[in-house]
């Protein structure tokens, strides 16, 4: 229709109506693409609302258990430091018990895993940009970073176990408890260690040194770092989400 009206009003040369019939044309062309476009916008944004919601369901999964962990491993490094005093160095006193089962656990380099299966869903398809959200993106990005480089430490760190209380079994014993139920030596405060014998024991104290060591690498590269990055990408698909915790995420 609008075609034969263009063409007819070239024949009879009215160059207004030509005019006037190629503005609608154009019109038409432009406002059917924007229609097209604001749908594609939106279904793209529920799209991306559909995936925030099972990023923040997935990072809701993720239990507790991690931060205990966490919490549990620098106390243990605390522990390890201060018996240090005591084996390194010329303070005199006795292992605590505390200070002992800390260097029967001192090779333990585990962690709970912080896995976010939508993500490694969106990766393994090449679709994250998907999520379009700056902020979201960035915190993905560092926390996919953090991840990284927290696998390349772990890997180190439990290339060579020195499990003190297995290498030097004339340092330290388990005792065995009353009831055996639950027993679980390296971790219920089973471990009893020879003080003395330790000081004087130079590969014994070599391998503590480096089971130290490794525990701060530990704490700072597998633990700290990916909890902080977890954090923040947690917050920033709250904040996109409008999801208010009332207390600051753990």
């Amino acid at each position: 229709m609008i075609l034969a009206r263009l063409s007819r009003a070239v024949r009879t040369q009215n160059w207004f109506a030509v005019v006037l019939e190629f503005f609608v044309v154009v019109a038409g062309v432009l406002v059917a693409f924007l229609v097209t476009e604001w749908r594609m916008s939106v279904a793209a944004g529920l799209e991306e609302t559909r995936i925030l919601e099972r990023l923040h369901a997935d990072i809701e999964h993720v239990t507790n258990d991690r931060w205990d962990w966490a919490a549990d491993r620098a106390n243990n490094r605390d522990l390890l430091l201060s018996a240090s005093a005591l084996l390194y160095a010329d303070e005199a006193g006795e292992l605590s018990r505390a200070e002992c089962n800390a260097i029967a656990q001192s090779h333990v380099f585990n962690s709970p895993s912080l896995a976010l299966p939508i993500l490694t869903e969106l990766e393994s398809t090449g679709e994250m940009d998907l999520i379009r959200n700056d902020g979201i993106r960035r915190a993905m990005s560092q926390h996919f970073l953090s991840e990284g480089w927290s696998e390349e430490i772990d890997r180190a760190i439990n290339h060579e176990v020195l499990n003190l209380s297995a290498r030097h079994p004339h340092l330290m014993h388990f005792a065995f408890p009353g009831d055996a139920g639950n027993w679980n030596p390296i971790f219920d405060g089973s471990a009893r260690c020879d003080t003395a014998a330790m000081r004087e024991d130079r590969p014994f104290l070599n391998e503590l040194a480096d089971n130290i060591s490794k525990s701060t690498f530990f704490l700072r590269a597998v633990m700290d770092g990916p909890n902080r990055s977890f954090r923040a990408l947690h917050q920033a698909v709250d904040n996109e989400l409008g999801v208010s915790h009332g207390e600051a995420t753990e």
